[in-house]
């Protein structure tokens, strides 16, 4: 019988939130966007905030408009080899119907990639969605929140 690693989960990064945040979650999970990992990730994403975007019944209103901001953790060189655009759809795929109606609701999308902080024997990546409603005049700034 095969035996699987077992690598501890720790949060090692100072997060990065979307300036006058309504709304940010932080989540240590590894984003994968291969065919055969896509729908594990989207259950453990959505199993692990689904109190969190409970809080936020407003934005199921289809009229209003979000900012939103996801950065992803990764360890380096992993990080490299994941396309943005695929990240996205991952993570918008779980958050329509949960957070908000639907993802056409979100007019402005910061995407960044980062290397996780390592720390040895742990597995540091993490995801961080932050969001604020849409803000057509404010630039979408991040910055750095120690706990969330």
């Amino acid at each position: 019988m095969k035996t699987k690693n077992y690598t501890p989960r720790i949060a090692a990064n100072d997060y990065l939130v979307l300036e006058d945040a309504e709304g940010s979650v932080g989540d240590l999970i590894t984003i994968k966007t291969n065919t055969k990992t896509k729908k594990e990730v989207k259950e453990k994403i959505k199993t692990n905030n689904q109190n969190w975007m409970k809080k936020f019944p407003f934005l199921k209103n289809k009229n209003t408009k979000i900012d939103m901001a996801i950065v992803i953790y990764r360890k380096p060189g992993f990080i490299k080899r994941q396309d943005l655009d695929n990240i996205a759809k991952v993570i918008l795929d779980v958050l329509k119907g949960e957070l908000f109606y639907d993802d056409s609701q979100v007019v402005r999308l910061l995407l960044y990639k980062m290397d996780a902080s390592l720390i040895k024997g742990y597995n540091t990546d993490s995801l961080v969605i932050s969001f604020r409603i849409h803000k057509p005049n404010k630039q979408m700034i991040l910055i750095n929140k120690k706990e969330i």
